[in-house]
């Protein structure tokens, strides 16, 4: 396996990311469950909050419990220590080969064989388009859509635990609700600190992923907000980018082309569900490769008839989600009053569709 990568050096981009169990029952399949459990934090419960009192509206048990309903951990990790694990896996494999620096990029599936054969002596058995939300290779398939803007920014600051004296408990992963707007925090293990990420309406602001936040906007957007919350604003240095989606998922882009991750589906955060499907979408891909015996004639329709409806139902969820976090008026209310009368158990199950899953499983074709 060859894998070209634009960027001269792995540096990470983003702060943290949530792993349900979904995705890291896969790890053990990888190989590295044993160095993310050294990395990731496993928090004891994922909290639903109301942003203007602080109260909790809902409790979903995880740390042992998921590991005991969902038969793999719910962890939280920064970013840095998951790409670390992953390329070290790479480097380790004899079958894998890593080169930086390489722009890939042709105006047909045809070119791109032919410049890839060049490359590595041999033309491809299969090409795999992870090349995210502006992919070029996704310009192979007639029938995608293009990445169209959500109307939502997402900001990210990093925190010392001690700056958040409104969250009772750091250890958990607590999303505070609020008309229009999120924030979802969560401890990044060994480095100490609280990652923040914000959802916010907003206007188009180009493709660029990392840009220098206003403390001013976000305070406006935060109006109505516990103060508490709202005075650790200033303590933050904020960054923001808009968040892209890609609503008609689309996986085959020609005779040997795939596409997995964003390049296929990007979609917004409000499932924390996006690193996920990514890597979910890899293994299932290389467990259709080796039950179709390396033919992309075979492996590519049985990936595609096996991800279609997950990504959908997930985006789904996603589009739940944040109807749900963002109400106003009469429906918060009444989203209040349900999360609070939910056993925490029956709101666990909710998720069991979604945890349970097993993305290398092919008995559902």
């Amino acid at each position: 396996m060859d894998i070209f990568e634009n960027s001269e050096t792995l540096d990470e981009v983003g702060a943290g990311l949530q792993l349900s169990p979904n995705v890291t029952r896969l790890m053990e399949t990888l190989g590295i469950a044993e160095r993310l459990s050294e990395v990731m934090v496993e928090p004891p419960k994922l909290s639903l909050l109301s942003a203007t009192d602080l109260r909790t509206l809902c409790d979903i048990p995880a740390g042992a419990f998921a590991r005991q309903r969902w038969h793999s951990p719910y962890g939280v990790i920064h970013r840095a220590d998951l790409q670390t694990l992953l390329a070290d896996a790479v480097l380790k494999h004899p079958s894998c080969r890593l080169h930086l620096g390489k722009i890939v990029q042709a105006e047909t599936e045809a070119a791109l064989l032919n410049h890839l054969s060049k490359e590595i002596d041999g033309e491809p058995d299969l090409i795999v388009g992870a090349d995210g939300v502006w992919s070029t290779l996704r310009e192979f398939a007639p029938h995608s859509g293009p990445a169209t803007f959500s109307g939502s920014i997402a900001w990210r600051g990093l925190a010392e635990p001690q700056e958040f004296a409104a969250i009772e408990n750091p250890r958990h992963v607590n999303a505070f609700l609020a008309a229009n707007t999120h924030l979802v925090t969560y401890p990044l293990g060994h480095h100490g600190i609280v990652n923040a990420v914000a959802v916010t309406p907003g206007n188009l602001t180009g493709h660029n992923w990392d840009n220098e936040g206003d403390v001013k906007q976000l305070q406006t957007l935060f109006a109505g907000w516990n103060e508490e919350i709202v005075s650790t604003l200033d303590r933050i240095s904020w960054r923001f980018w808009p968040l892209y989606e890609i609503r008609n998922t689309c996986f085959v882009a020609g005779r040997k082309t795939v596409l997995i991750g964003d390049a296929a589906h990007a979609m917004t955060p409000h499932a924390a569900q996006g690193a996920a499907m990514a890597i979910e979408d890899a293994c299932a891909l290389a467990a259709c490769f080796e039950m179709s015996c390396g033919k992309p004639d075979k492996a590519l329709p049985m990936f595609n008839a096996l991800r279609t409806p997950r990504i959908a139902r997930v985006r789904k969820r996603g589009d739940f989600n944040k109807f749900a976090y963002h109400a106003k008026g009469p429906v918060r209310i009444v989203r209040d009053l349900v999360l609070s009368a939910r056993n925490p158990e029956k709101l666990a199950a909710d998720l069991d569709w979604l945890y349970s899953y097993d993305a290398t499983d092919l008995t559902r074709l």
